[in-house]
């Protein structure tokens, strides 16, 4: 199923839309940091991948993304100058003509001077989750949880998710389910 996107570089699977006909990898060359992809599934196979057109992907690493469930924006991190330093988030609209524009940095409020990363957009578009080294982080990345009432407000004040999720090491790539009740997530603690 994968033979059209795997080559001899580094190649990773980073998202997959909510209706499964839309996956995203991360692709990276001797060129710049790394960028995002794009691949549709077509029949049973998914297609060679396409690097996302438009604004997303720069000279700087683009490593991680989510996809909103009505496919018109995406939340994103990247490497490139922004307001805060190290990985930031933005988020990209699906302009009329078929690519991404309109990268707005999602501000200080999300983003710390540290590293903001693995960002999930869930399905209700009013809850982002993602890892971060900063704000009250209790060692190396932890995940937190934001709100909107709608795309039109501002995103809540982060809130770490705590103990047992986070721990003094690397907590990332948070992904509940529809309901909120129960996730999948990676960590590099011992246990």
């Amino acid at each position: 199923v994968l033979q059209n996107i795997n080559t001899a570089s580094n190649d990773a699977v980073i998202a997959i839309s909510n209706d499964g006909q839309k996956l995203f990898i991360f692709r990276s060359n001797e060129e710049d940091g790394g960028d995002i992809y794009e691949c549709k599934l077509m029949g049973t196979e998914f297609s060679e991948p396409e690097k996302l057109k438009g604004e997303v992907n720069s000279k700087s690493w683009e490593g991680s993304v989510s996809l909103s469930a009505n496919q018109r924006k995406l939340i994103f991190a990247s490497e490139k100058p922004g307001l805060s330093g190290g990985k930031d988030l933005y988020e990209a609209t699906l302009l009329e003509n078929g690519t991404w524009g309109k990268i707005k940095n999602l501000g200080k409020t999300i983003n710390t001077e540290f590293d903001d990363d693995a960002p999930f957009l869930h399905p209700d578009g009013r809850t982002l989750v993602y890892s971060s080294m900063g704000h009250n982080s209790m060692g190396g990345y932890d995940i937190f949880k934001c709100t909107r009432k709608d795309s039109l407000t501002p995103w809540s004040r982060p809130i770490n998710l705590g103990y047992p999720i986070n721990s003094t090491y690397d907590d990332v790539l948070f992904i509940p389910d529809e309901s909120n009740e129960s996730a999948s997530y990676c960590s590099n603690r011992r246990n």
